[in-house]
C-alpha cells in the first residue's frame, strides 16, 4: 500500500476521473510535505497511461508518513454565504469561502479596472489598486458552487464536512485512499465497506452517510433520468457513490477546473449556458501544474460558446509556452515533444438553463491542444523556437477573438477553426481559411478592423505539422503566385478603408472561387491562370494610365511553377493553400502598397 504510484482508473472516460486523480495527487502532494518540509524537493506526477491516471510520488511513500500525518483540510473549502456559518462541530475543521463577499470583490475588481481602462492617463496609486483588488483564480469556481441553480453545493458542503466530521479518523481515511488506488481494479466496494465497518462503530449513521449523491458537477456523465449502466430503462433516482471517493473529486475540482458563464451571441440576451473546463493531463508535475492552470484561468474570460472553446486551448498552450521560456519547470523544457504532450486538453462540460430552477449537463466534449509543436523542439535553438510559436497563437487568438459567433458565417468559421484544433484536421483549418477570406474583405469593405494571418506565422504553423508542404511554400511560383492574390484582394481593399485610391481592381470572392474550381484539375488551372493573366493586363493598364506601378509582375516562370506544383500535390492541396497565403498579411508587402 506505500509506495511511489498510485492509480486512478478511467471508469468513466469524463472529466470526472481526472478530478479524482487530480484530488489524489493533492493529498498525496500534503502527505509528503508534511513529512519532508515544505521546502524540500518532492515530485507529484500526474500522468496519462491509457486506462488509467498514475500519480507517481518522487520520493516514494512510506508507512510513518501516513501514520503520522496531522489532519489537513485540502484545498476543498466549505462554501456560506454572508449569515451562513458551518455547523459548529466542524467550523475549525475545514477552510471557508463566502460567495457573498466573493462577489463584492469581483463588483470593486471591476469598477476599478473600468477607471484603468477609461482614462488616457494612469496613476501608479490606480495601478495598485487594481493589482491589490485582483481576483484570486479560483473566483469563477467559488461563484459556481455558490449557484443556485446547479444544484451542487449542499453534497459538495456534505462532502467536505464529512471529511471534518471523521478527523478522528483522519489517518485511516487517508489509509482507506491509499487502498482505493494502490492499484488498478480495486475492488471499491470492498474498501468502502470495511472503512464503513470502522467508522460505523462510533458514528452509527447519525451524523455520516456512507454514499454521497453523484452530483453532476462532480460527474457530469451522471444525472436523475438516464444514468443506467445498461440503457434499456430510466432510473428516476440520483445514483449514489462512496463518500470518499466523491471527496476527492470535490478536492480535484479546485486544482484544474475553469468555469465560465456563456456569453450569448446576441446582443440583450441573458446567458443561460455555462461551461466547465476540466484539464486533461499528460504527464505534468502537480507543483508546475498549480501554476501554469492559474495563469491561464486568470486570462480566461467568458465569450459566446464555440469561440472560448478555441480561446482556451489557445491561452492554455501559450501559458504552458510562457513558463517553458522562465526555464523554471524540468518538464517544461520541451527537448523534442511539445505541450501537447504535457497536457492533452480540456473535457467540457456544456450546461443549460433548461427550466428556472435548474442548470442541466447538456453536452459533453473534449478540445484538444493545439499539435503545432511535435518536431519544433529538437533543435538546439529550441528556446528562440517556443517564442516564434508564441506569436502564432497570438495571431490565431486575434483572429478569432475577432469573429462574430452571433452571426451565421461567424458561427459556421468558429466550428470549423475547433474542429481543426480539437481533430488536428487540416481540411477544416483550410475551409476556415477560405471562408475567413471573404469574411475579412466584407469586414473590411464595412470600414471595420479585422485581424489578418501572417505569411510568417502560416509557414511556421505549415513547416512545424505540415512539412512536406514545405517545398510548396518555400518555392517562388508559388510565393508570387500568392503575392498576387494579396494584392488583388485585402491589400487593395485595405487601401480603400484607409480613404485611400484603391488604384487595383477589387476580386471579391476570389478565394472562394478558387476553392470551387479546385475539385476538377484542368478546371483549377484556367482560372488561376486566367487571374493571373489579368492581374499582369491590369498591371500594364494601371501603368499606362498613371505611369505607377505598385504591383510586381508575374512571369511565365511563375504560372509553370504553380502548374508544376499543381500536377505533383493535387489542384485541392494547391488551392488551400494559396488561398490561405493570398489573404495572409505580408508586413514589408503592406508598407510597399502604402507608398
Amino acid at each position: 500500500m506505500y509506495r511511489g504510484d498510485y492509480f486512478v482508473n478511467k471508469s468513466t472516460g469524463t472529466a470526472a476521473d481526472v478530478l479524482a486523480a487530480y484530488g489524489l495527487a493533492a493529498i498525496l502532494d500534503e502527505i509528503l510535505a508534511q513529512a519532508l518540509g515544505r521546502e524540500e524537493r518532492r515530485r507529484v506526477w500526474i500522468q496519462d497511461a491509457g486506462p488509467y491516471y498514475l500519480i507517481s510520488l518522487d520520493p516514494p511513500l512510506q508507512a510513518e508518513w501516513v501514520e503520522h500525518c496531522a489532519y489537513f483540510t485540502g484545498p476543498a473549502a466549505y462554501i456560506v454565504r454572508r449569515d451562513e456559518s458551518p455547523p459548529p462541530n466542524v467550523q475549525k475543521y475545514v477552510w471557508i469561502r463566502n460567495v457573498d463577499e466573493a462577489w463584492e470583490q469581483w463588483q470593486t475588481y471591476r469598477a476599478i479596472s473600468e477607471q484603468l481602462r477609461g482614462g488616457n492617463t494612469v496613476s501608479e496609486e490606480l495601478r495598485r489598486q487594481v493589482e491589490d483588488a485582483k481576483l484570486p483564480p479560483d473566483w469563477h469556481l467559488v461563484a459556481l458552487l455558490g449557484t443556485t441553480q446547479m444544484q451542487a453545493l449542499k453534497t459538495y458542503n456534505q462532502a467536505v464536512t464529512q471529511w471534518a466530521l471523521t478527523h478522528e479518523y483522519f489517518n485511516f481515511n487517508l489509509k482507506t485512499i491509499l487502498q482505493m488506488t494502490v492499484e488498478p481494479g480495486v475492488d471499491l466496494r470492498a474498501v468502502s465497506r470495511a472503512w464503513w465497518n470502522e467508522v460505523s462503530k462510533t458514528f452509527k449513521g447519525k451524523e455520516i452517510e456512507y454514499e454521497l449523491t453523484a452530483i453532476q458537477l462532480l460527474n457530469p456523465h451522471q444525472g436523475k433520468g438516464q444514468n443506467r449502466p445498461k440503457a434499456n430503462a430510466l432510473a428516476m433516482k440520483n445514483i449514489s457513490s462512496f463518500w470518499l471517493w466523491e471527496y476527492l473529486k470535490a478536492t480535484g475540482l479546485w486544482l484544474c477546473t475553469a468555469p465560465r458563464v456563456v456569453r450569448e451571441a446576441q446582443e440583450g440576451r441573458l446567458p443561460r449556458q455555462r461551461k466547465i473546463y476540466v484539464l486533461a493531463p499528460h504527464r505534468i508535475t502537480l507543483a508546475t501544474h498549480r501554476k501554469v492552470f492559474d495563469c491561464f484561468s486568470e486570462r480566461l474570460w467568458n465569450d459566446t460558446a464555440v469561440k472560448m472553446d478555441c480561446l482556451a486551448a489557445l491561452l492554455y498552450t501559450d501559458a504552458l509556452l510562457e513558463y517553458s521560456e522562465a526555464g523554471q519547470h524540468d518538464e517544461l523544457d520541451f527537448e523534442g515533444y511539445g505541450p501537447e504532450n504535457v497536457v492533452a486538453g480540456f473535457h467540457v462540460t456544456q450546461y443549460t438553463l433548461l427550466s428556472r430552477n435548474a442548470y442541466t449537463a447538456t453536452n459533453l466534449a473534449f478540445i484538444r491542444l493545439p499539435a503545432w509543436t511535435k518536431d519544433i523542439y529538437k533543435h538546439q535553438n529550441a528556446h528562440d523556437l517556443v517564442k516564434d510559436l508564441q506569436g502564432v497563437i497570438r495571431e490565431h487568438r486575434e483572429v478569432i477573438s475577432g469573429i462574430d459567433e452571433g452571426r451565421s458565417d461567424g458561427y459556421n468559421l468558429l466550428l470549423r477553426y475547433r474542429n481543426f484544433l480539437s481533430g488536428q484536421s487540416w481540411d477544416d483549418f483550410f475551409e476556415f481559411a477560405a471562408g475567413y477570406s471573404h469574411y475579412a474583405v466584407r469586414r473590411m469593405a464595412q470600414g471595420q478592423w479585422v485581424a489578418l494571418y501572417t505569411t510568417d506565422g502560416l509557414r511556421r504553423l505549415i513547416m512545424a505539422t505540415k512539412k512536406p508542404l514545405a517545398a510548396v511554400i518555400e518555392n517562388q511560383g508559388f510565393k508570387n503566385a500568392a503575392y498576387a492574390i494579396r494584392h488583388s484582394t485585402i491589400i487593395p481593399q485595405g487601401r480603400k478603408a484607409r480613404g485611400q485610391d484603391a488604384l487595383y481592381e477589387i476580386r471579391y470572392g476570389l478565394g472562394m472561387e478558387l476553392k470551387r474550381k479546385a475539385t476538377v484539375r484542368d478546371d483549377f488551372v484556367a482560372a488561376l491562370a486566367n487571374f493571373m493573366q489579368s492581374y499582369n493586363r491590369e498591371n500594364s493598364q494601371i501603368l499606362e494610365k498613371t505611369g505607377r506601378q505598385l504591383r510586381r509582375d508575374l512571369r511565365t516562370t511563375d504560372i509553370e511553377d504553380v502548374i508544376r506544383l499543381v500536377d505533383e500535390y493535387g489542384s485541392e492541396v494547391m488551392a488551400n493553400l494559396l488561398v490561405a497565403y493570398g489573404y495572409a498579411r505580408e508586413p514589408r508587402e503592406e508598407a510597399e502598397s502604402s507608398e
